[in-house]
């Protein structure tokens, strides 16, 4: 450590110091209050935006490849099933 860093140091160290005589543990606490207050909605914000991001791929229309779900087709078939080519005779 550099004598420059060193005397940083001790000047936070001092400063520090001179805030907790004159306002008391108070300072600590808040500080402390604010840190966690913080924290908690920076980790919502996350959660919340995890969710959207979750909710959004999983409401995209995916491509459906099962058989048996293209329903034109089956029309078509049945159509074509149901349809007389030939005429009967009385």
């Amino acid at each position: 450590m550099t004598a420059g860093q060193l005397d940083t140091v001790i000047n936070a160290y001092v400063w520090f110091d001179a805030q907790l005589a004159t306002f008391g543990p108070g300072v600590i606490l808040a500080v402390g209050v604010r840190l966690v207050w913080r924290g908690t909605w920076r980790a919502l914000d996350r959660i919340a935006a995890a969710r959207e991001t979750v909710t959004r791929i999983r409401t995209q229309a995916a491509p459906d490849t099962r058989p048996g779900t293209d329903q034109n087709a089956l029309h078509t078939c049945t159509a074509i099933w149901n349809t007389s080519t030939r005429e009967e005779k009385p």
